[in-house]
Formats: C-alpha cells, sequence, structure tokens
C-alpha cells in the first residue's frame, strides 16, 4: 500500500518544462512504455462502493531493459487542490489469466491505453511526462508527485507554473472531457 499525493500539469511546453528540470538538476530516473488496462463491471460499478479504479499496467523499462506487471487498486482519497490515493498493489505474471478470473468475478468492462513515460526526480519530487496513443489522451502532459501538498505546490512555484494549468483529474476523466 503506498499513499500518493499528486496532479498533472495540462496545456504546457512540456519539452521546455523537461529541460527546465534537466537544467535544475533533476535526475532522470525511468523511460517506460506502458499498456493501462483500466477494469469494471456494468454489474456492480467499482463507483458504487468507493472512489477508485482497477488496473492492469504492463511495463517495459526501456533502460534496464525488464517488464513488470501489477495489479493496482487506486484508491482515492481526496481531489480538491491535489489527487490524493492509496495505490494497493500486487505484482501478477499472467494478465490473461488475471483477467479470466476477472470476468468469472463479473468485470466486464476493460479499456486499454498506451502511453510513453520519462521520469525525474527534483527536490523529492516525482515528474512524469505521459505521452498517451491518440486515442486515450492526445496531448502530452506532466504528472507531479511530491510527499505533501505544501511540498508540491512550493515546487509548481519555482518552476513558474501558472494554476490554470494545475489538474486533479485522472486519465479517465480526461479521456471523458474530450468526448464532450
Amino acid at each position: 500500500m503506498e499513499r500518493e499525493i499528486e496532479v498533472k500539469l495540462l496545456g504546457l511546453d512540456v519539452e521546455k518544462i523537461e529541460n527546465q528540470l534537466i537544467n535544475l538538476g533533476a535526475k532522470l530516473i525511468a523511460k517506460e512504455y506502458q499498456e493501462n488496462t483500466t477494469i469494471d463491471s456494468t454489474v456492480n460499478p467499482i463507483s458504487n462502493n468507493t472512489e477508485g479504479y482497477l488496473r492492469i499496467r504492463y511495463t517495459k523499462d526501456l533502460i534496464n531493459k525488464k517488464e513488470y506487471m501489477y495489479l493496482t487498486f487506486k484508491e482515492q482519497i481526496t481531489n480538491k487542490r491535489v489527487r490524493e490515493n492509496i495505490e494497493h498493489t500486487t505484482e501478477i505474471s499472467n494478465r490473461e489469466e488475471m483477467i479470466n478470473i476477472l470476468k468469472l468475478l463479473g468485470y466486464n468492462i476493460y479499456d486499454t491505453g498506451y502511453k510513453n513515460r520519462v521520469s525525474y526526480i527534483y527536490k523529492n519530487a516525482r515528474f512524469d511526462i505521459d505521452k498517451w496513443d491518440e486515442n486515450t489522451y492526445p496531448y502530452p502532459y506532466i504528472e507531479v508527485e511530491s510527499e505533501s501538498e505544501s511540498e508540491l505546490y512550493k515546487l509548481l512555484k519555482e518552476l513558474n507554473i501558472a494554476k490554470e494549468a494545475v489538474s486533479t483529474l485522472s486519465i479517465a476523466e480526461l479521456k471523458n472531457s474530450l468526448k464532450k
């Protein structure tokens, strides 16, 4: 179980922010290709029981040449000024069998998105630059995760990030916003 405090930075020149982070001494920690499958049920939707979502994430680590797969339930605590979640995660080895088990339990909604992620650490905060496939979300953004809300907003101020660029929307909410 892991607690995370994060926001997304939308509508910015992500290359400019990435260069700014590099110039400030941010350390590259990951380059990944990911396949993210969110899972739900028409009979017993997750939203009826809790705020959050269930996901299978396949990750190909492009630096270390390794592959990982995790089943995660993200339990949303708040999404006011930051998005705060508790992540319940376990590694899995067989995606198809995990999906078969979930289908037997009544989970019949599967939505897969593909993205490339480059991640940096700067002042104990993680900056993930996400570029999804066109069908999921066509605009690159930066996700910033910090140990506290105050530290996160202090870093955004240091980087001169406008408040209008800060979002607490999930990727599902961003994707749905494009349909409107």
